[in-house]
């Protein structure tokens, strides 16, 4: 039993290293790192086990891994204060799973959740005349699309008039990301822009590497910006705390709702089954408040939609 209580001893620390360091590199590590507060729990659990049985020492390291592990979740479960004045955005990304999620329960949702600026990624041709047959452009008559088959497809859909609309592609894949800034009354101008890297499946873990350096941060000089979309990635990945630093919060956390899971949800696309995690993100640049946050369902889509309500800086 002693060699058993020190080899998972040895794992737990490994991945702790892995995690805290931020040193995940390829296939399998960058997809295990997706799901550091299970570990986080595993951990303290096995080290409360193995001193139970009397590892002592290996059940120590197990239970001092735990602890880091949690120590680096749990900020994202503590909500900050409240944004005071400002003028209010409310802002939808969903993905919507090869255009299945263009349904007319989605567009009701929008409706419900009062967006006033939609982020979709996975539009196909036939999910866009799926939206426009449910009536999209009454709630949302701006718009820049990019529909195309597959996964590669991108809209952006607004209540408010936009500016510069723009569609540019992540390579060597060719995932389309729309963009456009969007005037709203009364606030300064923002960039909103609908994100959608590369998963990091076997093999292409350099791609959504690339997909996720390739993403832009925030202007101090310029408007502020809004990137929301499918990311592909979770808080625990080093690339996107790379993107957070260059000028980001993600909305989640600062509400404390950042283990908030978003994939694999419902019609599960995976041939096994796989602890949810939190995929899909709406990442504020720092002059922008967050004041609420939420996941809704999305039939039809392995993802749940996101939903936040931003205070922009008034003009």
């Amino acid at each position: 039993m002693t060699a058993l209580f020190w080899t998972v001893a040895a794992l737990a620390a490994a991945f702790t290293a892995v995690r805290v360091l931020g040193a995940e590199r390829g296939t399998p590590l960058v997809q295990l790192v997706s799901y550091s507060p299970y570990a986080a729990i595993g951990a303290l659990a096995a080290g409360g086990i193995i001193v139970s049985a009397g590892g002592v020492a290996p059940g120590l390291v197990c239970l001092a891994c735990g602890l880091l592990l949690a120590a680096v979740v749990a900020p994202r479960l503590i909500p900050a204060r409240r944004p005071a004045g400002g003028v209010r955005l409310r802002v939808m990304s969903a993905n919507l799973l090869f255009g299945a999620g263009a349904t007319a329960a989605f567009t009701e949702q929008v409706k419900v959740d009062d967006i006033d600026v939609l982020a979709v990624q996975e539009l196909t041709a036939e999910g866009l005349e799926a939206l426009d047959e449910a009536g999209i452009d009454a709630l949302l008559p701006h718009r820049v699309v990019s529909p195309g088959p597959g996964g590669g497809g991108s809209g952006l859909f607004s209540r408010h008039p936009i500016d510069g609309p723009a569609i540019r592609f992540l390579e060597p894949v060719r995932l389309a990301q729309t963009a456009a800034t969007v005037l709203v009354p009364g606030a300064r101008p923002v960039v909103v822009e609908s994100a959608h890297p590369y998963p990091p499946r076997p093999g292409h873990v350099g791609v959504w590497a690339g997909n996720l350096a390739d993403q832009r941060g925030p202007d101090p000089h310029g408007p502020a910006r809004v990137l929301l979309g499918d990311f592909n990635s979770t808080l625990d990945h080093a690339a996107l705390r790379r993107l957070l630093r260059l000028g980001y919060r993600d909305a989640a956390a600062v509400r404390g709702r950042g283990l908030s899971p978003t994939w694999p949800y419902k019609t599960a696309t995976l041939p096994f089954w796989t602890p949810p995690v939190s995929l899909d993100h709406v990442l504020a640049d720092r002059r922008v408040g967050v004041r609420e946050f939420g996941t809704r369902r999305t039939p039809g889509s392995d993802h749940r939609a996101v939903v936040a309500e931003l205070i922009l800086p008034p003009r």
